[in-house]
């Protein structure tokens, strides 16, 4: 089963991850499941750095994580979303997408229809 994992500071990563339509769970909270399958929703500090709570769930699953997608700050430039490229390069996680605010419509889609081609029961 895919879940939804997020780290969110604002809110707003916990929005984007409401509208795919699996079931979500706060990063601090998740216990996980051995049928689980993870998508994590993570974002970027210190103009690209990964989080330490997602270092910590990465350190404990990373092996479940199936995907991400970061939130961030196209104001900063290059660093934008960077903590993705990070976990894509450190632990070969395919990052997915990197999205500002609750992200537009098309990239929610882009997402749904990434977790779609995964679990094609859903």
């Amino acid at each position: 089963m895919i879940v939804i994992v997020v780290d969110s500071m604002t809110g707003l990563g916990k929005k984007f991850a409401d509208k795919l339509g699996y079931p979500v769970f706060d990063i601090q909270h998740y216990q996980h499941d051995s049928k689980d399958e993870v998508f994590l929703i993570t974002r970027s500090v210190n103009f690209g750095e990964i989080t330490e709570p997602t270092k910590l769930f990465l350190t404990a699953y990373a092996k479940h994580v199936i995907g991400v997608a970061v939130s961030g700050n196209r104001s900063w430039g290059k660093t934008f979303g960077a903590a993705g490229d990070k976990i894509q390069l450190g632990y070969g996680i395919p990052l997915i997408l990197k999205f500002e605010g609750l992200g537009f419509p098309h990239e929610v889609n882009q997402v749904k229809s990434w977790l779609a081609q995964r679990s094609p029961s859903k």
